[in-house]
Parts: structure tokens; C-alpha cells; sequence
């Protein structure tokens, strides 16, 4: 019987755990409907999409990591079909094709419009999903593809999904973020100000371990700045 405990298996885990814990969503989603279960196809579904998320991330060979996209674009396409109307389904696939679009290739403009309208689908739905992730993912977006007519790409609309998840969530990753939005905006004073706020956040919850990750990099936007005055 699978369980919330079985789904949980992916947070904080390294590239062996994962791919575990993505065979045991896999091998849970084969049995849906056949054994017993206390969690939805949809929820499956989904976390699977997120486990092979975080495996691609820490996967360094370039083939191996488009397999981990693939199979978690399949696990999210299934639960946006389960549940139309739930959030996950649709973030982890926007993040998913956002990742592989990152990549290059083949239908590169496709993917990209493609996480557009998954990100704002998610965003609809609820903003504040993964600490407004579905407007961070956005402001990405928006901030790295090609301008028109090429592609999505905008200044104006990243800095102000930007700003949208720094105002839905103070979740310190929004900020810096928004820093490195700013930046690329040409607004140095207020990119300064969002990072010694990132900075300065305290170690507690899930930015006591994320944190860990993120700061040598908003300290290194901050000697940017710096080098630039």
C-alpha cells in the first residue's frame, strides 16, 4: 500500500535516493487502482514529476538529465490529467519544460511558450503554491528567453513577476531572484537592496538547508554590483 510517508521520500535526498524513490513512484503508479492505496493517482503523479525534477538538477551528464525531464514531464502530464484543476500537476510540468527548454534544441520556442502558459496556469490556480513558485518560475522565463518576435522574452513583465513573488511569499530565494531580475533591468540600487536582505535572512526552516546553496551565489551578484560602482 502506498503512503504520504512512501511520497515524501524525495526532500533532502541525493542522486541514489532519488532514483529510488522515483522507481517506487513509478512502481505506485503502475498498482493504482490494482492494491490499496491512501494517496490519489493525482498526488502520484505529481510527486513522481517533482523526484525526477530534482534528479535532473543533480545529474551532471547532459543525455542522463534529459531522461529525468522526460519521465517527470510524463508523471506531470498524467496528473494535470487526473486533476485539471490542481496546481502541482501544472508547475512541475512548466519546470520541467523549462529545464529541457534551458537545454536547447529542437523546439526550443515550443517548450517556452509552452512553460508560459503552464507557469500562468499555475499561477491562477494558486500563487502561492512552492512560495509563489509559479511567479518566480515566470519572471525567469520572461527574464532569459529571446525578446519578441523571437520568443517571450521581457524585461518589463519578469521584473514585475518578480516582484509578484517577492510580495505573495518573503521567501528569501524570491528575493534574490528578483535581485538578479533587477540587474539585468538596469536597477542596481534596488537589486543592492533585495540582496542584503537575502543576506541577513536568518537560518531557520527550509532556508536553514536551501540557503546554504543559494548564498555564495547572491554574494557573488552582490560583487558585481560592487565591481560596477
Amino acid at each position: 500500500m502506498v503512503t504520504l510517508a512512501d511520497l515524501h521520500a524525495a526532500e533532502d535526498a541525493d542522486l541514489d535516493d532519488l532514483t529510488t524513490a522515483v522507481e517506487a513512484l513509478e512502481k505506485a503508479a503502475k498498482l493504482l487502482g490494482r492494491e490499496p492505496s491512501s494517496v490519489s493517482p493525482y498526488e502520484v503523479h505529481w510527486r513522481l514529476g517533482r523526484a525526477c525534477l530534482f534528479a535532473s538538477e543533480i545529474e551532471n551528464a547532459s543525455a542522463e538529465k534529459t531522461a529525468w525531464l522526460l519521465r517527470g514531464e510524463d508523471a506531470a502530464e498524467a496528473a494535470t490529467r487526473e486533476n485539471p484543476n490542481g496546481t502541482e500537476g501544472y508547475y512541475y510540468l512548466a519546470a520541467l519544460r523549462g529545464r529541457r527548454a534551458q537545454q536547447g534544441g529542437l523546439g526550443g520556442i515550443t517548450l517556452v511558450r509552452s512553460v508560459e502558459k503552464l507557469g500562468l496556469k499555475a499561477a491562477a490556480l494558486d500563487p502561492k503554491f512552492e512560495d509563489a513558485g509559479a511567479y518566480r518560475l515566470l519572471g525567469m522565463l520572461y527574464s532569459q528567453a529571446p525578446p519578441w518576435p523571437t520568443s517571450v522574452g521581457d524585461m518589463d513583465l519578469a521584473v514585475e513577476y518578480a516582484q509578484k513573488a517577492v510580495d505573495t511569499s518573503d521567501y528569501p530565494l524570491n528575493k534574490l531572484f528578483l535581485a538578479q531580475v533587477l540587474i539585468e533591468a538596469g536597477n542596481p540600487h534596488e537589486a543592492r537592496t533585495a540582496l542584503r536582505d537575502v543576506l541577513a535572512a536568518p537560518k531557520v526552516g527550509r532556508w536553514a538547508r536551501v540557503g546554504e546553496r543559494w548564498r555564495p551565489y547572491a554574494r557573488q551578484l552582490q560583487n558585481r554590483l560592487e565591481e560596477k560602482k
